[in-house]
């Protein structure tokens, strides 16, 4: 049986889970998501006690899109470092914000210390446009680099939720990547609605490089949505994923095998997570 591995779960050090009220004050995107106290935020240790609780073999840990340089930094910091004491178990993702100038050091640094990509990625929350000269200089570098990118996509319908807005949406997310076809791109969140357009030949051809994670599925579609998925764009191309803490792992990857297709588990909820993030089959 291959591992089981959430391609899709937050934590934050615990110098800024204790500045939880005055971040809410300076950064729009993490008060909406995080200034009410019952919103869950997770430590590294958290992780690893849900991960080994749950039964569940190693995760990526994603990065929070922070507007401010050192809260990025920071944020950076602590998923980086706490990737190499949890020693492959966690392979971890840097932010970036397009709009600062130092957004490329930033990157490569990022990169010469571990990261295994970028995200999750929320260019409009952070007021840079996802289609804009930079966006295209990214996805080139994580082409060139071997890394995906994981992008946080805005379904443009249905209810509103803490953290829906200011993703890239479906539309741009298509365009970017018919764009680079080289640069591996995951779509979280079910890609937004855009796996719908699988059925279309030609959009399926020019979306070959997006994987889609299952990040709080269950929150936003109905209990066939995950079969339906891997039916349009292949059991290689999905990654099951909690958006922990928000969720519990390993309630949502029971539903999830119980929704799968026969013969899709293996690879949807652990084997494909293992090839893109963490580097080896």
């Amino acid at each position: 049986m291959a591992p089981r591995i959430d391609a899709h779960t937050h934590i934050f050090p615990p110098a800024q889970a204790a500045r939880r009220f005055a971040l809410s004050e300076t950064d729009q995107t993490f008060r909406e998501i995080y200034a009410d106290s019952n919103a869950k935020m997770a430590t590294t240790e958290d992780l690893l006690a849900a991960l080994d609780s749950d039964g569940i073999d190693a995760a990526v840990s994603v990065g929070f899109a922070f507007t401010g340089e050192e809260e990025i930094e920071s944020q950076n910091r602590y998923v980086l470092d706490s990737a190499k004491l949890a020693k492959r178990r966690l392979a971890p993702l840097a932010i970036l914000n397009l709009c600062h100038p130092g957004w490329r050091e930033v990157a490569e640094g990022a990169l010469s210390d571990g990261a295994r990509g970028f995200g999750e990625l929320r260019p409009h929350n952070q007021g840079w446009d996802p289609l804009g000269p930079d966006a295209h200089r990214l996805c080139e570098l994580a082409a060139a680099h071997g890394v995906p990118l994981l992008w946080h996509v805005s379904e443009p319908l249905g209810h509103g939720y803490p953290g829906k807005h200011g993703g890239i949406g479906p539309l741009e997310l298509a365009a970017l990547a018919a764009a680079h076809p080289a640069t591996r791109m995951v779509a979280a969140h079910l890609g937004g609605g855009l796996s719908f357009f699988l059925q279309m030949p030609e959009v399926k051809q020019s979306l070959s490089n997006i994987w889609f994670d299952t990040a709080a599925a269950f929150l936003l579609y109905d209990e066939q949505s995950i079969s339906r998925l891997v039916g349009l764009a292949g059991k290689e191309r999905v990654l099951f994923a909690s958006d922990y803490p928000l969720l519990s792992p390993r309630r949502q990857l029971d539903r999830i095998i119980a929704s799968l297709p026969s013969g899709s588990a293996d690879a949807v909820c652990g084997a494909n997570a293992q090839k893109l993030f963490f580097g080896y089959a």
